[in-house]
């Protein structure tokens, strides 16, 4: 089992960034998600939030995205930080990610074109997650 792993912010940013090739900037708050022998392997990033309103949702760490780091996400989001809604972006071409974010309980909501760079393979496909629909995966955790 992964452990989510809280209050290493500016670290886990560092190794989401190494591996992206995206930095972030300001105010972010980032849980590493650590597997069994105490190596980082994933890292949730969560920035540009507005209390009631929005966070941006960054997730770096493939293989890592279990049910139970997806509830944590939410826990976080909605418990701590109190926003109503997680929007989560990915480049056109991650076909998985476009795959697995509607199975999670996301929903499609735009294309930003050439978000990442110059090519149709660069736009930005950009989901929604409302509290309304995480609930239901947020069960047991979360009483809202």
């Amino acid at each position: 089992m992964k452990a989510w792993v809280p209050g290493h912010d500016q670290a886990v940013a560092e190794w989401a960034s190494a591996r992206t090739g995206f930095n972030f900037f300001a105010m972010y708050s980032a849980f590493g998600i650590v597997g069994d022998d105490g190596t980082l392997e994933g890292a949730a990033i969560f920035s540009d939030y507005y209390p009631g309103g929005n966070v941006e949702l960054t997730y770096v760490g493939a293989g890592t995205l279990t049910r139970e780091v997806i509830k944590q996400i939410g826990y976080y989001a909605y418990q701590t930080l109190g926003v109503s809604r997680i929007t989560a972006k990915t480049q056109r071409r991650n076909a998985t990610v476009c795959r697995l974010l509607p199975k999670a309980g996301f929903e499609f909501e735009c294309i930003q074109k050439r978000y990442y760079g110059p090519n149709k393979d660069d736009d930005a496909v950009v989901y929604s997650l409302p509290i309304k629909r995480a609930e239901r995966w947020l069960k047991g955790i979360y009483n809202g």
